[in-house]
């Protein structure tokens, strides 16, 4: 490969052979200058000043080895790439051996100062006139790069018996424009930005090459790796034209897949034929595609094109894995108790990376009681009923040939109510979620929900602990009412408003940002925006508006620090059951879960909370799975609900709460992930209580 320069000079020269040892580094020897002195008469060789030479000169040369010089085409003299030939001059000198330097002097210097030139030569006023060490003056002064090395002289003269050193230079020609050609990924004004302290100076072959090494090492920072700057050309006006080669994709082949289409793998790489190859880019990209699951491993290569030796062909190979499973079996959950369940699944639905799933559960609802004496001693609040669930699902993830995934949906579900204390509530519906992923980890969400929703009271069971009998008795003791006739027709109406349920056409359009690095995140951001718009059939409607930010900030290798701020709020006429809770599963710590903290059509809630690895000594089997499967935790909740103040005054719950505590999330097998947290309330309850509780969680809160 031989690089071909249309006009250059002796600065442009020098950059191109280190373009051709350095970058190319193929077949090429580098440059190796040896610096001879040559006297022009032999006899003259052993003086250091020879006697009456007024014609007598010393040449100062560097060759470059022939088979290091590459084919270059110039419409100049310029001398050979690397190549530096400097004069020493001894007009009217006398024969002496130790002669004192009286001055250094530098001419033909324009734009670069004298004192900077002075800077780098050895040889000072004062010192003893030495030939070796002016030799190497000239090197330095050639080193600067700023000046025609053909062109470069040391005259010494004779002057009161010492040495007056004149050194005369000439300058390169000016800068005053680079130029870029091939460059598309990066702009020319970006590149331009590394080349700007050159503007206005003599040609430099030494910052000239440096900046070619930034402008690389800018491409490489970027994903860019096979971008180089392959030609470097200057015209007589000073304009210094460079060309890249980004490494253009002319072609992306795929093989392995038997199953999978070949589209499915082309939509997943952003890289096409006739982009610029992007190593961080197209790691991302195989990164995604092998989450689907689709695969067992995806390997890439990179091979240069046959017919286009500047551009690559870029080649993808999978090795496919089973999509489709078939599940009959049964377990334990936390709401459902002990269950059975029958389900199917194709997660790459012919070949199409479609996903195609049924899920079905029946559950007794058995430990309804279980889960009110831990968390919510003293209280009932769930109820022990048997309880389903069924849903089927279709995903589309190229809807209609596009980057639009469309995600279809219909369910079944009925079990013990998490927002209506003792009852259940069934919900029939079916769902179509529109999502288009957009840059910067950015995704619109549009989704259409039709429901229907219904609750039946159980409170009957609790008997003097029921819901009734609780609304009544505070009615009363607060004096909400001044009979019992009258708090008992308070509560049958609170309790009415409860238990409403109804049909709703929901419009929910969401943005989600996320950068998490995993299911269980140490680092990135999450933050998602939604409203939802949901139209009564037969009932009031009503709007929701809501938005959660979460952080995760790695503290050491061990711990990260886990933050999250959310919101919402309602108008018009929402249902008890679609409301907020500040209490629940993923409320505020520290509380009995479904009695001391309220609900509302309005909600704002914090919680930094530390989350580490317990610091055990990992040799054995025992300890590694805990290392695997737990982490310790410390926390800090609050939050506040608006809305709903007579329901929470007759349940005697409070609409403010914060908490400080420590936890273990433990990962179990059937169960997933459950959470044993103790926490100190930090705000009294309603009811004045400040005891601390310990509670049980499933699922992460956010």
């Amino acid at each position: 490969m031989f690089l071909t320069v249309s006009k250059s000079s002796s600065a442009v020269n020098l950059v191109l052979r280190r373009l051709v040892s350095a970058t190319l580094a193929v077949g090429v020897f580098g440059t190796s200058f040896a610096f001879t002195c040559i006297p022009a008469q032999a006899s003259d060789a052993a003086d250091v000043l020879p006697a009456e030479t007024s014609g007598s000169d010393v040449e100062l040369k560097s060759e470059t080895p022939k088979e290091a010089s590459p084919s270059v085409g110039s419409s100049s003299s310029a001398t050979g790439i690397g190549e530096f030939t400097g004069k020493l001059s001894y007009p009217g000198a006398s024969k002496q051996s130790n002669l004192t330097v009286d001055d250094v002097k530098i001419e033909g210097n324009r734009l670069v100062p004298s004192e900077d030139i002075l800077h780098v030569v050895k040889t000072k006023r004062g010192d003893k006139f030495d030939r070796d060490v002016l030799l190497q003056d000239l090197k330095a002064i050639n080193g600067m790069g700023y000046f025609d090395d053909r062109s470069l002289q040391a005259l010494p003269e004779m002057s009161n018996g010492g040495v007056l050193l004149k050194i005369r230079v000439q300058e390169n020609a000016p800068i005053t424009q680079f130029s870029f050609e091939g460059n598309e990924a990066l702009s020319s004004e970006e590149l331009s930005h590394i080349f700007a302290n050159q503007l206005g100076k003599p040609q430099n072959l030494n910052d000239l090459s440096s900046s070619i090494d930034k402008v690389e090492q800018l491409y490489h920072e970027k994903g860019f790796l096979l971008a180089r700057v392959t030609d470097v050309k200057d015209d007589p006006d000073g304009n210094i034209s460079l060309k890249v080669n980004e490494g253009q994709i002319e072609s992306v082949q795929i093989g392995g897949n038997r199953k999978t289409k070949d589209f499915i793998i082309r939509n997943a790489i952003k890289i096409k034929p006739g982009s610029v190859y992007n190593e961080k880019q197209l790691t991302n990209d195989l990164r995604k595609l092998y989450a689907n699951g689709y695969f067992q491993d995806i390997r890439r290569s990179l091979q240069p094109s046959p017919t286009s030796p500047d551009k690559y062909i870029l080649k993808v190979e999978v090795d496919e894995k089973r999509s489709g499973s078939v599940g009959v079996g049964g377990g334990v959950d936390s709401i459902a108790g002990p269950f059975g369940n029958l389900s199917f699944s194709d997660n790459n639905f012919r070949g199409r990376g479609q996903i195609v799933s049924f899920n079905s559960q029946m559950g007794t609802g058995m430990f309804g009681q279980g889960i009110n004496a831990v968390n919510n001693p003293g209280n009932g609040y769930m109820v022990n009923k048997n309880n389903y669930q069924i849903e089927a699902t279709f995903v589309e993830p190229n809807f209609m040939k596009t980057n639009t995934s469309l995600a279809l949906s219909g369910f079944g579900r009925n079990f013990s109510s998490m927002m209506v204390d003792q009852s259940t509530q069934r919900t029939l519906g079916a769902s179509a979620t529109f999502t288009k992923k957009l840059k910067h980890n950015t995704a619109l969400n549009l989704g259409f929900i039709g429901e229907n929703t219904s609750l039946r009271d159980y409170s009957s069971m609790f008997g003097n602990d029921g819901a009734l009998n609780q609304m009544a008795n505070r009615a009363l003791a607060t004096g909400m009412a001044g009979s019992q006739a009258g708090a008992n027709a308070l509560a049958q109406s609170v309790r009415d408003q409860q238990l409403r349920g109804g049909t709703f056409l929901t419009v929910n359009p969401s943005i989600t940002y996320d950068t998490r690095d995993g299911a269980d995140p140490t680092r990135g951001s999450f933050a998602k925006l939604s409203a939802g718009p949901s139209l009564g059939l037969g009932s009031p409607s009503f709007m929701k508006v809501g938005a959660s930010v979460s952080k995760y900030i790695p503290i050491t290798k061990d711990i990260t620090l886990a933050t999250n701020i959310q919101g919402g709020t309602a108008v018009g006429g929402m249902p008890q059951f679609a409301q907020y809770r500040l209490g629940g599963w993923n409320g505020i710590r520290g509380y009995r879960m479904f009695s001391d903290l309220g609900t509302g059509t309005g909600m704002l809630m914090a919680t930094a909370e530390l989350r580490s690895r317990i610091p055990l000594p990992r040799n054995s089997k025992v300890s590694k799975v805990i290392d695997k499967h737990v982490k310790a935790t410390a926390f800090f909740d609050a939050g506040h609900v608006m809305g709903n103040g007579l329901t929470n005054n007759l349940f005697s719950r409070s609409s403010l709460g914060a908490s400080v505590g420590i936890g273990l999330r433990v990962n179990i097998p059937m169960l997933g992930l459950v959470r044993f947290e103790y926490g100190m309330p930090l705000v009294s309850s309603i009811l004045g209580n400040f005891t601390p509780r310990m509670t049980v969680g499933f699922g992460d809160r956010f």
